[in-house]
Parts: structure tokens; sequence; C-alpha cells
């Protein structure tokens, strides 16, 4: 799930790069809202693995800061200056690159986010200890941290009055404690640790594939009704959520193998995560993007190139015992 993970967003960075560019009626921007959307379980399932990986042991509060929450820590300060740098060199700006630098790269959010779930990893714990209050926790966050705000979103398209009004009456619940990722967090752990049969694992892939339909159906027809972007490609679209569930349980059923590659490729996920945006970045230098050629054949391999790349750099850097141990 990590390495077909990483692709997925590497194919999501490539396309996404070209999203606000393109005329919503062309061909091409069909295109490119299509491997968009289809890819946007990505960051959905990365955190669902973690939540099955941490919330079925215990993991001290110390081991939490110092093993885990650190090295996150010194793999932003090292990314966000190399990102920051190049971004001064670029603009010749060093106020804008100090900014750039305290804010991160456009994919270092990830790093802000998995440390605000590993800091309440105790608290999360406590719920994932009774699977009723799991399930209890997942429907409301169902509810207030996916549907409502999809709806929402949708009234939008059509009337931003209607749907500032309905926005505010939620907003009024202040339901917090079930937003953010917290939902995937705990959902990966009770897919993961639940025995579920094949009928529940067809409703989960019958969902799962109109959520891929979804993505990108109402994406193309709701940006062609608003004549500019108008999309349904958030992470807590219900959708996407959809998306991710359908595919985290795909994986976990079907591809129950330990092969040496795949695992040690897994291991250089994090690293290949980090270093991508550069790749992409550098590759565009060179005239290579989503637009080089028609984007069906360019989208997937500029994105195959920059995964091998990235899969490259970070095997390097895992073979440098203090790179490896605090960077990536």
């Amino acid at each position: 799930m990590r390495v077909f993970g990483a692709l997925a967003v590497i194919v999501l960075h490539v396309s996404a790069s070209k999203y606000n560019v393109l005329d919503v009626s062309s061909l091409e921007w069909a295109v490119i809202n299509f491997y968009d959307g289809i890819v946007r379980w990505a960051v959905p399932v990365f955190v669902m693995i973690s939540g099955a990986l941490f919330l079925n042991r215990d993991i001290p509060l110390k081991k939490i800061y110092n093993k885990y929450i650190f090295r996150i820590l010194t793999a932003f300060v090292f990314w966000s200056f190399m990102y920051a740098l190049a971004n001064y060199v670029k603009n010749r700006d060093a106020i804008k690159a100090v900014g750039h630098f305290l804010q991160g790269h456009y994919h270092l959010w990830f790093l802000f986010m998995i440390t605000g779930l590993y800091m309440i990893l105790p608290f999360v714990k406590k719920i994932a200890e009774s699977k009723s209050m799991t399930k209890y926790f997942l429907v409301i966050a169902f509810f207030f941290a996916f549907l409502f705000p999809e709806i929402i979103h949708l009234i939008s398209l059509f009337s931003e009055k209607y749907s500032e009004f309905a926005g505010d009456i939620l907003k009024n619940f202040n339901f917090q404690f079930v937003g953010g990722f917290t939902g995937y967090f705990l959902l990966g752990y009770l897919l993961n640790s639940t025995d579920i049969s094949r009928k529940t694992e067809r409703i989960i892939y019958i969902t799962g594939i109109i959520g891929f339909i979804t993505t990108v159906v109402m994406s193309l027809y709701a940006s062609r009704f608003k004549g500019e972007p108008f999309h349904f490609l958030s992470n807590h679209n219900v959708n996407v959520m959809c998306e991710g569930a359908a595919v985290f349980t795909f994986f976990k059923s079907k591809f129950n193998f330990s092969a040496k590659f795949i695992r040690t490729l897994s291991q250089y996920s994090f690293g290949a995560y980090l270093v991508h945006a550069a790749v992409i970045m550098l590759m565009g230098k060179l005239g290579l993007d989503a637009l080089t050629f028609n984007p069906i054949v360019s989208v997937p391999l500029i994105s195959v190139i920059v995964f091998v790349i990235s899969f490259a750099i970070s095997a390097v850097l895992n073979h440098i015992p203090v790179l490896k141990k605090y960077i990536v």
C-alpha cells in the first residue's frame, strides 16, 4: 500500500500541477481531471496505514515523541530548508524564503498533520480499545467531517449565499473532535483488525467504485457547469473516503504477502514522498510535465519516471546512516 500510495501521490501532483491552467471544457483538462480523481485515495490510505499500525499496540508517550515525532521534525527542517533554498535561488527574496521554510513546501503539510495524529495517539487509542466506540466515532465523523461539508460544497455550486448559511450552521456545532484525519486513522485500524465478511467486502468495493466514478464525473460536470475548476477531490469528500476504504480493503485482502523487494521499496517510500516534489520541479525545468505530450500518455509516463528517480534517491539516502535516521 505504501509503494502504490507513493506512486498515486506522484500521479496526483503531476496531474494537479496543470489542473487550474487549462480550459475546463477541453479534452486535456478532462484527462487531467481523470488522473487526478482516480488517485485521491493516496493520502487517506497513508493515514489508514498509520492507524492500522499504531493503534494495535501500546506505545509509550516518550517513544512517540522521541522516535516518531522527532524524526518527522528533523525531516521537515531538512527538506523544508532545501525547498526554501530553491525558492530563494529562484526569487532572491529572503523574507519569502523564510516564510516558505516555516510553512513548508506544498506537500510537507502531511508532516504537520501526521504529527498531530501522533500527539493525540494516547486518546485515540482509548477509543480504539472498544469496537463500539470506534464505530460510534466513525459514524459521527462520517456526517460532520465528510457528508455535511460535501453537501454544503455542492450547494455552493448553485448558490454561495445558501452555502454560507448552511456552513455557518455546521460551524456552530464546533465539532472539531471528529474533524481532521482522525476518522481515517481509526478507519484503518478498524478495517485491519476486523474479519470482513465477503458480503461486507463486496459492499466496500461497490461503494469504492461509485466513489471513483463520482470523483471524476462530478468534478468534470460541476467544473463545466461553473466554467472553472470546481472539484470533489478533497480528502474529506465522501467519494474520496469510499475510494480509500476500497483500496485499503483490496490490498489487505488480496495482497497479503511479504516479498522482500516490496518491503524494501516500502522502507524507501517516506524519503520518496519527501523528495518527489523536487524531482517534479526538475522535470519541469527540462520541459517535461503533464502537457509535454498528450496527457493521456504524459501523466503516467512522467509519473513513473518521477517514481523511479524519487525511490532511487531515497534508496541512496537510506544507505547513509545519519541521513537514514533523521531525514528519510
